[in-house]
């Protein structure tokens, strides 16, 4: 599994695989596709404080993730997506493992009502970097809602 940041050369096979995240989630947020059938995506990865990046695995891209990186060390997945071929391999562990020992510091993530798959994905995931030091609670999010929220802190650790 390879972590590769978003440049202006692969920055299409991005914006391909976050049409599918969007397609797959829009059940949840009720999102429609424009008149031109894409999505309007949520995060702006041309941002500044926002790192975006493909998961390559032997080659083929196969996940993607956003990032918003706050002051003094802070970071909150913004966008994750594993292409479901790739799933049952946990591939979205590793993934996620690779980005938090990326970024170390607080991290935070939240999950919208309904993706309970997502919830337990990302329970999972954290348990197996940091055990039980993380912390989880309903949260009131501007733009989501109440959402599902974990948070913990991230160092230079092994799998």
């Amino acid at each position: 599994m390879e972590l590769v940041a978003i440049e202006a050369e692969n920055q299409a096979v991005y914006f391909n695989l976050a049409q599918a995240y969007e397609a797959e989630f829009s059940k949840l947020t009720e999102k429609m596709p424009l008149p031109n059938g894409m999505f309007e995506l949520d995060t702006d990865i041309a941002d500044e404080n926002v790192a975006a990046f493909i998961c390559i695995e032997s080659g083929t891209p196969a996940g993607i993730a956003a990032v918003y990186c706050g002051p003094d060390g802070n970071y909150e997945v913004a966008e994750f997506y594993i292409v479901p071929v790739f799933r049952k391999a946990k591939l979205g562990t590793h993934f996620a493992h690779a980005l938090w020992r990326y970024f170390p510091g607080d991290w935070t993530i939240k999950q919208i009502a309904g993706a309970d798959e997502a919830t337990m994905f990302w329970r999972s995931a954290i348990n197996k970097f940091v055990g039980s030091a993380f912390t989880e609670d309903l949260y009131e999010d501007d733009y989501w809602g109440k959402v599902i929220r974990q948070r913990f802190v991230s160092a230079l650790v092994s799998e």
